[in-house]
């Protein structure tokens, strides 16, 4: 995805610009309004977030989140990682077996509510094969914080597995 940017005037566009298929000429923008520098600093952070988990880069994925990080999943299934990585090591290789599973790409994110440090995302991306049918459509909220300094992914909740 590329981030597009913009004058530092508030409120303001945050975009990105989707694509189902690496080699697809179609394109969507996912447009972002923020109000301030927290929430421009915590939208980027979800973005770094999807970016890496594009690029399967677990650090990256890790560096974008807070830690003790929780995620509720599919079933309510509460998940704590203490701290770094978010993934063990043989998670992309797991998750492209399993689900077939080549990236992801943003359908919309939203800032339902902010302040200096916390910032609510309601985000919904979609997943997607290498052929480019899509996996499935994942509705979600994200919490994101500051915490010393460094705006991570607190807290992740969504139906996907």
């Amino acid at each position: 995805m590329n981030l597009e940017k913009s004058i530092n005037q508030y409120p303001k566009e945050l975009i990105t610009i989707e694509k189902i298929m690496d080699d697809s000429l179609e394109t969507t923008k996912v447009i972002t309004i923020i109000n301030d520098e927290f929430e421009e600093d915590a939208v980027k952070t979800a973005i770094s977030f999807m970016d890496n988990f594009n690029n399967q880069d677990n650090r990256g994925c890790s560096n974008a989140c807070n830690f003790p990080h929780a995620r509720v999943g599919k079933g309510g299934r509460l998940v704590v990682t203490e701290k770094p990585p978010i993934q063990n090591e043989e998670f992309f290789e797991w998750f492209t077996n399993v689900y077939g599973w080549n990236h992801s790409c943003w359908d919309y994110r939203q800032v339902i509510q902010s302040d200096l440090n916390k910032v609510h995302l309601q985000v919904q991306f979609s997943r997607y094969r290498a052929d480019g049918s899509r996996i499935g459509v994942f509705p979600s909220l994200w919490v994101i914080t500051n915490q010393d300094g460094h705006w991570g992914i607190k807290m992740r909740s969504s139906f996907a597995p």
